[in-house]
């Protein structure tokens, strides 16, 4: 008697989504898509991007990761689970950038707390600029100052970010001073 294997049925790749390159064409992409975009609901917009998002402890200093997996072709992206929800949303943020802005040279990505330790490459930085401008897109956030409140504490509430991701934010806005 003779088994005969069966292949396992393909995923399909998800549509390649690099004419999204910007943080305000991905918010546009988000809007027609339905997904939350004041502020950005982050998880739901990797999901419509085909990236698969896993919850797993890893270490302290380790905030997340984004691998294609060789098999599917698929884009898996891996966040600490053990670290703050607004730490979470920036690094699920961070990883997305890579994935637009970066995939082309490499396709494995792990991050270190950003930020934090003074070491930086440019592949990093602009992970973290694009971070920053998808979940604190420029008009909203100088709307929120505006009409609601101009406290770094406030702002990081209302964006669910971290109030240093706030202060990065404003700097690179040409904003200064202890409160916005």
């Amino acid at each position: 008697m003779a088994f005969a294997r069966k292949d396992k049925p393909k995923i399909p790749a998800p549509v390649e989504f690099e004419d999204h390159s910007t943080p305000k064409e991905l918010l546009h992409f988000a809007k027609e898509k339905g997904i939350d975009t004041d502020p950005i609901n982050i998880s739901d917009l990797a999901a419509a991007l085909g990236i698969a998002v896993r919850y797993e402890p890893l270490a302290d200093d380790q905030s997340g990761s984004l691998k294609k997996c060789p098999k599917t072709e698929r884009w898996v992206m891996t966040i600490n689970s053990l670290h703050h929800p607004h730490r979470q949303r920036f690094t699920i943020a961070h990883e997305i950038g890579h994935r637009i802005k970066h995939a082309e040279q490499q396709n494995d990505f792990s991050d270190k707390i950003f930020f934090r330790n003074g070491e930086t490459n440019r592949i990093e930085v602009e992970a973290n600029q694009f971070a920053a401008e998808l979940l604190m897109p420029e008009n909203s956030f100088r709307n929120y100052i505006k009409n609601n409140s101009a406290k770094v504490e406030d702002i990081a509430k209302y964006f669910k970010v971290s109030s240093m991701a706030v202060r990065y934010r404003a700097k690179k806005l040409g904003m200064s001073g202890h409160n916005l």
